[in-house]
């Protein structure tokens, strides 16, 4: 299963990041994979940046609500991921999805720790 998401143009719009409506933050939750990939355009619309994070790594999610969108921060061993913006009804169905995946291992197999 995947769960896919990316920065609210409302969001971006009414906090003041204009420039960041023509390159968006992009989250994606892969769980056959095991991964939390987040990435953003580059200014020159060359490539993408890319932060891959394993489940197995991840020590805490913060989910920052504004009022209009919302920010996810992880931390991970090793270093920190962010996306900015995102539509709040999204990071709370991510959430929902990482709990149900988390309970559906089982107590020996805890992945979010």
């Amino acid at each position: 299963m995947n769960f896919k998401t990316r920065s609210s143009f409302l969001a971006l719009l009414f906090n003041g990041k204009i420039a960041h409506i023509i390159n968006p933050w992009v989250l994606r939750l892969n769980f056959n994979d095991e991964t939390i990939t987040v990435e953003k355009r580059n200014w020159y619309f060359i490539g993408k940046d890319r932060n891959i994070i394993s489940f197995r790594f991840i020590r805490n999610i913060k989910i920052d609500e504004h009022l209009f969108g919302a920010d996810i921060y992880i931390k991970a061993i090793g270093g920190n991921v962010s996306a900015k913006y995102l539509p709040k009804r999204h990071l709370r169905r991510s959430q929902e999805l990482m709990i149900q995946y988390n309970n559906s291992k089982g107590k020996r197999h805890v992945i979010f720790s």
